[in-house]
C-alpha cells in the first residue's frame, strides 16, 4: 500500500495544492470514509512512514481500491478474508465487532488473519463466509453509494505535474504525417480491446506504476483531443 499512497498523494498535490482551501475540502471525503480527522489524512499524505494500522489501515486500503488502485495487500489474501475485510472497510462492522464474532480475544489476531498471516480454523472460516454472505446486499449498496460519494476527481496531468516522471527526450514531430498517429492509436486500441492489461501480475502493476507519468500524460493528451472533437463547431 505504501507505493499506492505515495502515488495518490502526488496526484492529490497536483490537483489540490498543499495548504489551499481546495486541498482541505478534498481531504474531507477521505477522512469521512476512513473515520478519522482531516489532520490525520494530512499526515498520511504529506509525511513519510505515517501509514495507519489496524482498522484505519483496512479503511484506507479500501479507499484506494475505490479510487482505482490495485492494493497488493488486498489482492494477496484469500478471497474469504478479503470479502470479510470489505465489511470493515465500508463500515458495516467494526474491527471490535468482527473480533468478537470470530471469537478472538484481541483485535491484533483479527488483523493478522486479514493480512494472511494467520490461518483460520474451519469454524472461523465458516463464520467469515456466513457473516459476509448475510451482509452482502448491504455491502453492495454501500459500495455503490461510496463510488458516488468518495471517488475523487483529479485534474488532468499538467506539464508541471508533481507525479514523479521519467526524463523524456521529445523530438520534433511537426513534420511527421498525422495519419501515423491515428495508426498508432488504432494499434493501441486493438491491444486494449484484446485484454492485454487484464490479469496483470504484481510485477506488471509495479512496472505500470513506475511508468505512471506516461499513462497520465497520454491520458491528458487524449482528454484534450476528445474535448476538441466533441466541441460544437
Amino acid at each position: 500500500m505504501e507505493e499506492c499512497i505515495k502515488h495518490f498523494a502526488a496526484r492529490f498535490s497536483e490537483s489540490f495544492p498543499k495548504g489551499s482551501k481546495e486541498a482541505a475540502e478534498a481531504k474531507r471525503p477521505i477522512a469521512k470514509f476512513c473515520g478519522v480527522s482531516v489532520a490525520t489524512v494530512t499526515r498520511w499524505l504529506y509525511h513519510a512512514n505515517s501509514l495507519p494500522k489496524g482498522e484505519e489501515n483496512i479503511k484506507l486500503m479500501h479507499f484506494l481500491d475505490l479510487n482505482g488502485y490495485k492494493v497488493i495487500e488486498l489482492e494477496r489474501v484469500p478471497q474469504k478474508c478479503r470479502n470479510f475485510a470489505k465489511l470493515i472497510g465500508f463500515s458495516l462492522i467494526t474491527s471490535q465487532q468482527a473480533t468478537d464474532m470470530l471469537g478472538y480475544t484481541q483485535t491484533s489476531s483479527l488483523f493478522q488473519l486479514l493480512r494472511g498471516n494467520r490461518e483460520a480454523s474451519d469454524d472461523r472460516d465458516q463464520k467469515l463466509w456466513d457473516m459476509w454472505k448475510v451482509r452482502k446486499d448491504k455491502l453492495d449498496e454501500a459500495v455503490e453509494k461510496a463510488v458516488q460519494r468518495f471517488r475523487l476527481n483529479f485534474s488532468p496531468a499538467s506539464e508541471h505535474s508533481t507525479v514523479p516522471t521519467e526524463t523524456l527526450v521529445t523530438p520534433n514531430f511537426n513534420n511527421y504525417p498525422k495519419d501515423g498517429v491515428i495508426d498508432i492509436m488504432q494499434g493501441l486500441l486493438r491491444f486494449l480491446d484484446g485484454g492485454v492489461l487484464q490479469d496483470l501480475s504484481d510485477a506488471d502493476w509495479v512496472a505500470l506504476r513506475n511508468s505512471s507519468s506516461v499513462v497520465l500524460r497520454l491520458s491528458s493528451h487524449l482528454s484534450t483531443l476528445s474535448a476538441r472533437l466533441v466541441k460544437p463547431s
